[in-house]
């Protein structure tokens, strides 16, 4: 009698939850060939999603790499490796308080308003609140537990050497990424601008904390804004601008940033065009072991010229077309330039890129890409540097 009771109790409960559940995999093979190296990447991406009741939904995936390296000198292979590395991906439960009120709790997205400072998955909690004037969100995140190559935190010297050292599959101390503590608040605020239709205008401030217990170490903030509008249909343009503190052994520093950028549709044929003009530049600080301006996140500014937005100035265009339904290309320049202020030679030189993708299904992708890094168009590098260059192709499959 008590079992039945209890059964028409359960019953009686799960009528009143609205749950539904979502599954499946996602199969990705890569490969990469630049100057001296090849990479194959095999992956299988495993995701569910759930909701429970109206106010509890939850968003969980993972990635298992089967991972080939092989570097070459001369054309002949010197080095080889195999690992297998498994990484949480994207894990967040999302309790929704009320219709403006909601809180997030796992392995979440998280980037700063100008995307300079941070950028990626992080471990934590973060709480938004929908206001009448925008909105507004606080988070608290570590990223300690991450793979040191997703998270690519490279702020100090000790953790460029930790980051040298290749994952082997079985010692996990050289699995993980530095360990350090986010706190960021940030505001999102609509405009109401004379003749312009949308605006938004986007604050943040962001601490990071250095807790790897050594003389090393690196405290950082940041507070950054970004206004962004259309004053005309498929016109975009937005501004930025940025500044941060540094601390260390060796005492305190500054940085300072900006980003400006624009982008229009300019219908160069029947499809939609996309053409965009980047301008971002960080400055700062020099002595006092201090490199300028220092990201958590160490976000490469091309795809084939691999530095970081640290004492670095860009300048880019880049060029986007559907082709047709399941046809995108995209080609881009970039030059870059170093900020450093006690620096003869400041220019790295430019970068071309083309990609071309495919999508006949929805559950299908293949792409490929590839481009060069010309140091010979700048003075940084010696005049006998060899050209850089990068091919990538790729297949995803979805299931």
């Amino acid at each position: 009698m008590k079992r039945s009771l209890l059964l028409a109790f359960l019953l009686l409960f799960a009528s009143g939850l609205i749950f539904s559940f979502d599954f499946g995999v996602d199969f990705d093979q890569k490969f990469e060939i630049k100057n001296d190296q090849f990479t194959s990447d095999t992956s299988l991406s495993p995701w569910s999603s759930f909701d429970i009741g109206k106010n509890v939904s939850a968003y969980l995936s993972g990635i298992l790499t089967l991972r080939y390296t092989g570097f070459y000198n001369d054309g002949s292979l010197y080095y080889s490796n195999w690992v297998f590395i498994p990484e949480l991906s994207r894990f967040v439960f999302i309790y929704h308080i009320n219709e403006k009120i909601s809180l997030e709790m796992g392995r979440l997205e998280f980037s700063d308003v100008l995307n300079f400072s941070a950028s990626g998955l992080f471990d934590g909690v973060r709480f938004k609140m929908v206001l009448p004037a925008g909105s507004l969100s606080a988070s608290l995140l570590f990223s300690g537990f991450l793979y040191k190559e997703t998270a690519s935190i490279i702020m100090t010297g000790r953790d460029a050497a930790d980051y040298a050292v290749l994952f082997d599959g079985k010692d996990y101390k050289y699995y993980r990424a530095s360990n350090r503590v986010l706190m960021s608040a940030r505001w999102d605020m609509p405009l109401k601008l004379p003749k312009i239709e949308d605006s938004v205008l986007s604050a943040d401030v962001l601490t990071q904390f250095d807790l790897n217990n050594t003389d090393d170490y690196l405290n950082t903030q940041y507070g950054a804004a970004l206004l962004e509008f259309y004053p005309r249909d498929m016109l975009r343009i937005t501004g930025g601008l940025l500044f941060g503190t540094m601390q260390n052994s060796q005492g305190l520093g500054t940085a300072f940033g900006f980003l400006a950028q624009c982008k229009t549709d300019i219908s160069f044929t029947s499809a939609a065009d996309l053409f965009g003009v980047t301008a971002k530049a960080t400055f700062g600080s020099t002595d006092k072991g201090f490199n300028s301006y220092q990201p958590i996140n160490g976000i490469s500014q091309g795809y084939v010229f691999e530095g970081t937005l640290s004492a670095l100035a860009s300048l880019s265009a880049d060029y986007n077309i559907k082709i047709n339904n399941s046809l995108f290309a995209e080609c881009a320049f970039r030059y870059f330039m170093s900020t450093y202020n006690n620096s003869d030679n400041s220019l790295y030189g430019g970068e071309f890129w083309a990609s071309l993708a495919w999508q006949p299904l929805e559950e299908l992708l293949a792409y490929i890409g590839g481009g060069v890094f010309l140091p010979g168009m700048g003075n940084v590098y010696a005049k006998d540097t060899d050209v850089m260059w990068k091919i990538i192709a790729g297949v995803t499959l979805s299931f």
